[in-house]
């Protein structure tokens, strides 16, 4: 579990390993209006344990509003496989602002390849010229993470992403966000969404083939031997 705070133009992250294990070289890193910066390398969390992070951000955009901020936790199991957790909140510059963009994303279970839904509704009687990004963890791959559309007012649309698995284990779930912002009258608006997706195993098509042809040879020759009774 992650927590963001801002305050005098400085950034406090504090994370928690509620897990019932310990988390190797664990690395905090931050994005905020397109800039990155990482922590030290912490070598060992312990169960219950946090880590925190101090982070000067020279955070001046452009225009005033709300913007987002991408955390990603990376880390190692005790046997070196390594993962990645991310989480997106959203900061205040100068002016707090609400959205009209309410966004929703599907769950969806990932063997190999699958399409993530993202359905968007413009709450507005204006249209809404919209930047849209789906942030997904090391483990999972995006073909296509960035879009941009134009939005008319009291109308919904559904957008499509092509995702597919890296390195990511069965029985996993990961959480990804798409983060959808606009400007309009010179302030900055964000709104956020996320959803699951659960790693499965991947359906074996031959192996199931095999069975049903498996079960009709049985039923050919149940069916020829009382054929063959029947004539006797």
């Amino acid at each position: 579990q992650s927590t963001v705070t801002a305050a005098d133009n400085k950034t406090t992250i504090k994370i928690t390993n509620f897990g019932d294990e310990a988390a190797y070289n664990v690395q905090l890193n931050l994005e905020a209006n397109s800039q990155k910066t990482a922590s030290s390398i912490k070598k060992q969390l312990g169960v219950q344990e946090s880590f925190e992070w101090n982070v000067p951000l020279a955070f001046k955009p452009k225009n005033p509003g709300k913007y987002p901020i991408i955390l990603t936790v990376n880390y190692e199991d005790a046997n070196s496989y390594p993962f990645s957790a991310i989480s997106v909140s959203a900061l205040d510059y100068e002016l707090a602002t609400i959205s009209d963009i309410a966004a929703k994303i599907s769950n969806v279970g990932l063997s190999d390849k699958e399409t993530l839904e993202l359905t968007l509704k413009n709450t507005a009687e204006t249209t809404k010229d919209l930047n849209i990004r789906l942030i997904v963890s090391k483990e999972l791959t995006a073909e296509k993470d960035k879009v941009n559309i134009r939005l008319p007012g009291k109308t919904e649309v559904t957008l499509n992403f092509e995702i597919e698995k890296f390195s990511a284990l069965p029985g996993s779930s990961y959480v990804v966000f798409a983060v959808v912002e606009y400007d309009e009258n010179g302030n900055h608006y964000t709104s956020t969404a996320n959803g699951a997706v659960k790693i499965v195993e991947k359906n074996n098509i031959f192996t199931n083939q095999s069975l049903l042809i498996g079960l009709l040879v049985i039923l050919i020759i149940i069916f020829i031997y009382f054929q063959f009774k029947k004539k006797k």
